[in-house]
């Protein structure tokens, strides 16, 4: 007997390959209920970070696709299935079992992989080790160094950041911010040596070393949104329940991507809070490049594909990107449905597949990066069914798939996420009953009227302003190309994806023309957003630019020179030169530091606080919510309005941090410093009840 199950299972690859599997399932399940150190974390976040998608793909018959994309998309659809599963077994054990405690959740997600499992050993029996590891790691006359080199940039982002952070010592992450630039230079010097795993090893490092380095700055979480993204996921953890009939008001609540999806996390790993959205969120946002580079390498090299994707790396949106996770992980589903839509490997019937679960993934992830990607890709889908209208022919093409993610919408915002709809809708009321204002500079982002000079604070800032502004015109040129020499493009780019560029063209003039469009979502987070479409549109404004002067080579040059420049504004690395204070990573007296870096005493003031269990609000500045709510009080209990209107109140308390005390400075509105004298006025009738020297908490 134990003959013939060795022969089944040594039989074939596929089932040797079901067999590992499997063996790596039980050995993370012990991980996890043995609470093996680091076993435990990394192979749990490994296992069904990877697993669950790859066994999909098998399904979809796509095991044999290029090893990248099927790493790209193992992730992605792994992190799909645990959102959708995660929504499944919520309402199959409901509030009467935990859904999301350890032996519940792990025991949904074991059953489930076992059945991918036994499906994908039924649909693949041909399958062989060859067809899954289909990469090419020899090196042969290609260089070694550049392939393994970029594994140092992750490795001193975080030893920078936490020398940082105990003593001040920023030369380690200086050291890391200019390597990056030297290091891309010999990438496009010795490009004959670059390996292909060159390239998408390189983005990946790059991207995961930026984003650590966000990640490692303080103990604790930084950014505005991922405060409130934060609580949402404190609420489900503490509960091991999504209750979204309790917080059916709550917009940030009905994302899964920052309840469900980081809840699965916590519970398998057994990792603090802090450290899911520092660690595993960076981890994750490491991948959106790569999806960037799958799409770009369809219509160009694969330099120049690299160089168009470091564009999107280079952003100062992306730098801060972990202070957003939940639009973080939806970038990566509309990336690689962007991908999907035009990729030649993949069958049609598997594409039709993938990118109806990445939209609807899009969906229960991010409201506004959904909203933005529907309004590009629908009238895209729509492309050949309307070319056939026009031409008198009967063909439904992609109706099929528009008529399945509207039924999803119609059922997600219909039952679960009404307040996000709501949310849209209220948005479009405030631009329409505004939109006879006209251009003034109060309906506007600060970045959309920095584009046209306005608002300049200084040199550094001016640098900065002159940066994106070429990036801006070697599109705009870029664009202009692609319309002169429309029947070139037309042979190198496929005209869905030219409508896609032109359709996201026009959302960007909108942002600018339509009061309140800007800063009601923020033209940074539309534009590297945009960047999907626009990233080879700037390659090719280049090359144009160096057509004129009959020197090819010239691309290269000048495009590595705007991709260093804009890297180094992106990075504030133009304010350190300068001699102005600003970053909040390597200037412990930073503007941007002193803003927005947390410190632990902040913390124990704010849950002094709410071990009193009060009832009364807690007034504070724009910026103190933030350490309010990293200490347990709830965001409808912090009252900032005070501080904006400069209104003295009667009940309350008052909490300062450290810029209020040390800097005597308090910010009414974000990114708007006050002295901390002209709110005197709200300190009368006050007196101490908690000092810590990094805190002070006024009562009456």
């Amino acid at each position: 007997m134990i003959k013939n199950i060795k022969e089944i299972i040594l039989g074939s690859d596929v089932n040797k390959l079901i067999f590992t599997l499997f063996c790596l399932l039980i050995v993370t399940d012990l991980g996890i209920f043995l609470k093996i150190p680091l076993l435990r974390e990394v192979l749990s976040v490994m296992f069904f970070s990877f697993v669950p998608g790859f066994l999909i793909l098998c399904l979809l018959k796509l095991d044999n696709i290029d090893f990248l994309k099927k790493i790209v998309l193992s992730l992605a659809l792994s992190i799909a299935f645990l959102m959708f599963v995660g929504l499944g077994i919520n309402f199959l054990y409901f509030a009467n079992i935990k859904p999301f405690s350890l032996f519940s959740l792990l025991t949904s997600l074991n059953c489930i992989i076992l059945v991918l499992m036994l499906i994908s050993l039924k649909k693949n029996k041909d399958l062989t080790f060859n067809q899954v590891f289909n990469y090419d790691i020899k090196v042969k006359e290609k260089s070694l160094s550049l392939i393994i080199f970029p594994i140092l940039f992750p490795i001193l982002a975080v030893i920078g950041a936490l020398l940082m952070n105990e003593i001040n010592y920023n030369i380690v992450i200086l050291a890391m911010l200019l390597l990056i630039p030297f290091y891309l230079a010999f990438l496009l010097i010795l490009k004959n040596k670059v390996h292909k795993l060159t390239y998408p090893l390189s983005l990946f490092l790059i991207s995961l070393a930026l984003l650590l380095l966000h990640g490692f700055t303080s103990n604790h979480i930084l950014g505005i949104d991922v405060h409130h993204e934060f609580a949402v996921f404190q609420y489900t953890i503490n509960h091991l329940f999504w209750d979204v009939l309790t917080n059916a008001n709550n917009a940030y609540y009905t994302c899964t991507s920052i309840t469900i999806l980081p809840t699965i996390y916590a519970v398998i790993t057994s990792m603090r809070g802090e450290y899911i959205f520092k660690l595993i969120y960076a981890f994750i946002g490491s991948f959106v490049p790569l999806a960037a580079y799958l799409t770009f390498k369809k219509f160009m090299r694969n330099d120049k594909a690299f160089l168009a994707t470091l564009l999107i790396v280079f952003q100062n949106f992306f730098l801060l990107s972990l202070g957003c996770t939940r639009q973080l992980v939806a970038l990566l589903f509309f990336f690689l449905a962007v991908f999907v839509l035009f990729d030649s490997e993949i069958s049609n019937k598997s594409k039709k597949i993938l990118f109806i679960v990445l939209i609807c993934s899009v969906i229960i992830s991010h409201y506004s990066t959904a909203y933005v990607a529907l309004t590009i890709l629908i009238p895209i889908l729509l492309l050949p069914f309307l070319k056939n209208l026009y031409q008198k022919k009967k063909s439904f093409k992609n109706i099929d798939i528009i008529i399945i993610i509207f039924a999803f919408m119609l059922v997600w915002y219909g039952i679960f996420a009404g307040i996000q709809l709501a949310a849209g809708s209220g948005s479009i009321e405030q631009i329409s009953a505004s939109a006879a204002s006209g251009i003034s500079p109060d309906s506007r982002d600060d970045t959309v009227l920095a584009i046209f000079g306005m608002g300049v604070k200084s040199i550094p800032n001016l640098i900065s302003i002159i940066a994106n502004d070429i990036i801006f015109l070697t599109i705009f040129i870029g664009l202009l190309s692609i319309l002169i020499k429309f029947k070139y493009y037309k042979k190198k780019i496929d005209l869905s994806f030219i409508v896609g560029i032109y359709l996201f063209i026009l959302l960007l003039i909108s942002f600018i023309v339509i009061p309140l469009v800007s800063k009601l979502y923020g033209a940074p987070r539309l534009f590297l957003q945009s960047l999907i479409f626009l990233a080879p549109v700037f390659i090719i404004g280049v090359d144009e630019i160096a057509k004129l002067f009959k020197k090819a080579n010239l691309s290269y040059v000048a495009i590595f020179v705007l991709l260093v420049f804009l890297f180094s504004c992106s990075t504030y690395l133009q304010y350190y030169f300068y001699g102005t204070p600003y970053s909040i990573y390597y200037e412990s007296d930073g503007k941007l530091r002193n803003e927005y870096f947390i410190y632990d005493q902040e913390i124990t003031a704010a849950k002094w606080l709410n071990n009193f269990k009060i009832n009364q609000t807690i007034h504070t500045d724009a910026i103190g919510h933030q350490r309010l709510m990293l200490g347990g009080i709830k965001f409808k209990n912090i009252s900032q309005q005070s501080f904006w209107e400069n209104k003295t109140f009667q009940k309350g308390y008052i909490y300062e941090w450290n810029a209020n005390i040390k800097r005597e400075i308090s910010y009414p509105q974000l990114e708007k410093e006050e002295k901390r004298s002209n709110f005197s006025n709200l300190f009368v009738g006050k007196f101490i009840i908690y000092d810590n020297g990094y805190s002070i908490i006024w009562g009456w």
